[in-house]
């Protein structure tokens, strides 16, 4: 199957964890918060409309947890749970939000089966170490029918090089690896925040299988 191009040349586990790790000091002020993630995060929120009011909300490679605290300000009733493999992210992001944060990736969320009703990961898929594996456990955790929206690069596999990222999944691969995995693509979406900049985004919203 064309995705497994992923697997080929990603960077070790180990060290891609090591340098969110180091970034994790500076991660909340850098300037792309503003300029980027955070405008990320409301098309999310935007994509997410049609699933409703959750009343858990995910966040797989939370970081600092910052797309969960615009989530409470948006959801302000709903349960927060984030979840990310980087030590140094969680502990800055537990004295900033009040959201459950777990040190744990994508392969293996602590949390039970049919436990979240809307499950989000922006700029962050391509570093998952398994993304079979990350999808069938979101798809494990979220309630039937429940919403996930993935927000991650796409581009020529020499742009990904470049930043030392495993190969992003075209559209056509999202669609065959999501269905695979449990879940339902709804709709796909480019996203372009910043002209002439590279690489561009990719919306994915899917709901889990019934």
């Amino acid at each position: 199957m064309t995705w497994e191009r992923t697997v080929s040349g990603r960077p070790a586990d180990e060290d891609d964890v090591a340098q969110f790790d180091r970034w994790s000091e500076r991660y909340e002020r850098s300037k792309w918060q503003p300029l980027h993630f955070d405008r990320v995060h409301r098309h999310a929120f935007d994509l997410a409309a049609r699933f409703g009011d959750p009343a858990a909300v995910l966040d797989v490679g939370c970081g600092t947890g910052r797309l969960l605290r615009a989530a409470h300000e948006r959801w302000p009733k709903a349960r927060l749970v984030g979840v990310d493999p980087s030590e140094g992210m969680i502990e800055d992001g537990r004295r900033r939000t009040r959201a459950e944060l777990h040190v744990a990736g994508a392969e293996a969320i602590p949390l039970p089966d049919h436990s979240i009703d809307l499950a989000f990961s922006t700029i962050a898929f391509h570093h998952w170490a398994d993304p079979a594996r990350g999808l069938r456990e979101v798809a494990r955790v979220l309630r039937p029918g429940g919403g996930l929206v993935i927000i991650d690069n796409i581009g020529p596999d020499w742009i990904a090089r470049r930043l030392k990222d495993r190969p992003y999944l075209r559209a056509d691969e999202r669609v065959t690896l999501w269905t695979e995995s449990g879940h339902r693509v709804l709709e796909q979406r480019r996203i372009v925040l910043l002209p002439f900049f590279l690489p561009i985004l990719l919306a994915t919203v899917s709901a889990s299988a019934p």
